[in-house]
């Protein structure tokens, strides 16, 4: 895992939370009946994209590479024409499936009947990003992985911009049909087909970006076509070769995504679908879901490059600096991610005021009952990326699929009990991660023949955390009357930051390869040498 891949990696998780912005702003623009229309169409958008094009522009670029490498420029021509009639392919069946089925899909699935038109409007961005995927596989193959590493960013800032205008715009026409019909749900709807447009215009915005990247980091092979093997790869080859090759990266990326859906048909399942129901499911997407799921890209963010000098060590065979470097990242992960997590709960009345509006209660709630998810989840990336790296892919696709199945059963048996409502959610999926990040811890441990240092890795961590989460929510409830929600919260943020980083300063917690690669580690290792506790 070199450079190149730690900053594309970080470019995704960039990229991600930029989503989740996103679906903070849609959820004002178009209410939260509004994101939960968005959130139907985009989840089985999602699934079939993942279907069509997932795991294609990395797995066509390492080929492409391996084969330019070996000077086998006929033979990566033939690859490369014969991707392109494979995506196509599958883009424009994807399109197809989505357009001529997308009422009986979103009725039928989700009960809801306003997600048809979204997901009809973002049929054409299936086809769209096949031939992306395609052509950011090429480009990797032709060398050019930081152009397109950037291309997750421009895809989440144009979507952004595009949705404010877009969803304004038809909001306001969707006003005017909802007075004449008497019926409300028309703004959201077309609030979320605006959204739906937004997307559309990104992709083909980024397939014209992608195209021209293409055909200027090509120029070098053009000029070697002519050498290199004679022999090609057949059509049936060339599909072979990339199926086989992406699908357990398509397998894991499915089970990762799968349990949201799950959660969505569950909910309206048992809520029959109803207008409630649409705005709660939002409420979690757009409240509960954008607050953790930040949390955990930042603390993703910092230990990607841990991944990175993790896995180069054990590749050079010096074991015992890559077990060292491995309790690093594990230490880094829980220091940021109980500290987040014990955040996001203290501070949930104002989390749930800021972002919550009139449903401020319930976001509240959630906040309060699965904030916790943060650190769990960021561990269960860390997890899973060194298996995947380590070549262990299936035991993470294996752990997936039980956690995938612990969170149906729980949250059909919460949903049974009539007494949680929406939060059977927040606490099927609290279980189903802390399971999920168990079964990797175990398996990422035993790979690494690492035991576990409980005291330095987990209690001195967890146990700032809860001491830094009772200043909070004791400064919180002070303040709050005079300050307002979201100057507290702030205030707070820094107040309780500061006490938690000393606090481990001083218990001396940090390792000086920690504070290397710790965002503001070097202010925190002067602050050490400071209070003279390094």
């Amino acid at each position: 895992m070199n450079q190149a891949e730690v900053r594309r990696r970080q470019a995704q998780a960039v990229s991600a939370v930029l989503a989740l912005i996103t679906l903070t702003v849609a959820a004002r623009l178009a209410g939260y009946n509004g994101a939960a229309y968005v959130a139907a169409a985009v989840e089985i958008y999602a699934l079939v994209c993942i279907a069509a094009s997932g795991g294609v522009s990395n797995v066509l670029g390492r080929i492409l590479r391996l084969r330019g490498a070996k000077g086998q420029y006929r033979n990566a021509a033939a690859m490369r024409r014969n991707a392109l009639i494979l995506q196509a392919a599958t883009g424009f069946l994807g399109t197809a499936v989505l357009f001529l089925w997308a009422e009986k899909i979103t009725t039928g699935l989700f009960k809801m009947q306003y997600s048809s038109a979204i997901l009809m409007i973002l049929a054409p961005a299936v086809f769209l990003r096949s031939m992306s995927s395609f052509l950011a596989g090429c480009s990797r193959g032709a060398g050019a992985e930081l152009p397109v590493a950037a291309v997750d960013i421009l895809r989440q800032i144009l979507i952004l911009i595009f949705s404010v205008s877009f969803c304004k715009l038809l909001g306001n026409y969707g006003s005017k049909v909802s007075r004449l019909l008497a019926h409300e749900n028309f703004t959201s709807m077309y609030g979320g087909i605006g959204i739906a447009i937004a997307v559309t215009l990104s992709e083909v915005i980024v397939a014209l970006f992608l195209l021209l990247i293409f055909k200027l980091s090509g120029r070098k092979e053009k000029r070697n076509f002519q050498e290199g093997m004679r022999v090609t790869d057949s059509l049936f080859d060339s599909i072979r070769i990339l199926s086989v090759n992406r699908g357990a990266q398509v397998g894991m990326m499915f089970l990762a995504v799968l349990f949201v859906p799950l959660g969505m048909m569950l909910w309206q399942k048992g809520d029959s679908g109803s207008d409630t129901a649409a705005l709660e499911y939002g409420l979690y997407l757009a409240v509960y879901g954008v607050v953790c799921g930040i949390a955990v890209g930042l603390v993703w963010l910092s230990l990607l490059p841990m991944c990175a000098n993790t896995v180069n060590l054990l590749r050079k065979e010096e074991a015992r600096f890559a077990r060292n470097m491995f309790q690093s990242g594990v230490h880094i992960g829980v220091v940021q991610g109980a500290f987040l997590s014990a955040f996001a709960i203290v501070m949930a009345d104002q989390l749930g005021a800021v972002f919550g509006g009139e449903q401020a209660a319930l976001a509240a709630k959630m906040l309060k009952g699965g904030g916790i998810i943060v650190l769990p989840a960021a561990l269960s990336l860390y997890f899973a990326r060194l298996l995947i790296l380590t070549g262990k892919k299936y035991i993470v696709m294996g752990a997936a699929a039980a956690a995938d199945l612990l969170y149906v059963v729980m949250v059909t048996v919460l949903l049974g009990t009539g007494k949680t409502g929406i939060l059977s959610l927040v606490y099927g999926g609290m279980m189903a991660g802390g399971v999920f990040c168990i079964l990797l811890a175990m398996f990422t441990y035993r790979v690494f023949r690492q035991k576990m240092d409980w005291l330095y890795v987990l209690v001195v961590p967890v146990a700032a955390a809860c001491v830094a989460g009772f200043t909070g929510m004791m400064l919180g409830k002070v303040l709050t009357p005079h300050l307002g929600n979201l100057v507290t919260m702030i205030f707070c943020l820094a107040v309780s930051g500061a006490l938690y980083w000393t606090g481990l300063l001083l218990f001396r917690n940090f390792r000086e390869q920690e504070l290397e690669v710790i965002p503001g580690g070097k202010l925190l290792n002067a602050l050490g040498q400071l209070l003279r506790v390094l």
